[in-house]
């Protein structure tokens, strides 16, 4: 009996092996890389491969699945949007069939904030229309619309999270904060292009954790869909002040730019999970930013 994680060498699929094997829970680990890691836990597999997926059910006793592998970024595979729609939308097509053909008891589906698109002022919750601006938050809009789907028609008992910005150890893709903290780890500055007035959401990879295996867990799913995010909505010149106070004489300027995803989000309620699931997070950034210094400190001392 064992818990399915696809992305499982990504970042918050190496974090999620991590707090399950604390937990003494069962975890079958797959993705379609490994990062160049030894990893012998890791089954590689592509989620376009039909073969690979029904492999992955036919041969482990797999009774849940968190699903967060996918092309997992709007900056990703941009110059590819066919390949998006393969792999975030039809293999997670292939992943439910699958998981509802084995009787799995809790699908939960990693979505993204990038579904609302840009917004502009006010607070965002679940009822907001969702209009996407990138192939890659269609190709969430679809995943969502997805578990709904197997859900009403097959019976898969399946929930959507809205992840925010996630930072922390194993993070590959674009990252300021990684780059900030690298920077000064080597001994170098930062530049980051911004506009001081957009608006940040950074959710730290164990709070994420925290809310996927509350979902998972949860006896009753009051909603389908809930965000998940920091709590905290920050400017870069608040970023960058807190940043420094994390990594004393951290040096760091911002120049006139914007952001690689400029949707403009300016608040985000995350009070449907805390009322109906008790998940709150609690990392704030300022301590994140330390403890990611330190899991990239002692990286870069062990090469």
């Amino acid at each position: 009996m064992s818990i399915l994680i696809t992305g499982g060498a990504g970042l918050v699929g190496m974090a999620l092996r991590q707090r399950l094997a604390q937990l003494g829970r069962p975890v079958v680990a797959t993705d379609a890389v490994s990062h160049g890691r030894d990893d012998p836990d890791l089954i590689i597999a592509q989620l376009t491969d039909q073969a690979a997926v029904e492999a992955l059910f036919a041969n482990h006793d797999i009774t849940a699945v968190i699903h967060c592998g996918a092309i997992s970024g709007p900056m990703l595979a941009r110059d590819n949007p066919g390949l998006v729609v393969d792999v975030n939308i039809a293999g997670t097509a292939r992943l439910m069939d699958q998981a509802r053909r084995h009787g799995v008891r809790r699908f939960v589906f990693c979505s993204s904030i990038s579904v609302y698109g840009s917004v502009g002022p006010g607070v965002i919750n679940e009822a907001t229309p969702l209009r996407p601006t990138s192939v890659y938050a269609a190709s969430k809009v679809s995943g969502e619309a997805l578990v709904d789907a197997f859900l009403t028609e097959h019976g898969l008992d399946g929930v959507s999270l809205r992840i925010a910005r996630v930072y922390g150890p194993h993070r590959r893709g674009n990252c300021v904060l990684a780059d900030v903290i690298r920077n000064h780890l080597a001994g170098n500055g930062t530049v980051i292009p911004c506009d001081p007035n957009f608006m940040y959401h950074y959710v730290h990879v164990d709070d994420v954790v925290g809310a996927i295996i509350t979902a998972l867990d949860a006896g009753r799913l009051p909603e389908r869909r809930y965000n998940v995010a920091g709590g905290e909505a920050l400017t870069m010149p608040d970023i960058v002040a807190t940043a420094q106070q994390a990594l004393p004489g951290a040096r760091i300027a911002m120049v006139a730019g914007q952001d690689d995803v400029p949707d403009i989000q300016r608040e985000f309620d995350i009070s449907a999970i805390a009322r109906d699931l008790g998940w709150m997070p609690q990392m704030p950034l300022a301590r994140g930013i330390a403890l990611y210094a330190e899991s990239l400190a002692q990286t870069t001392a062990a090469q």
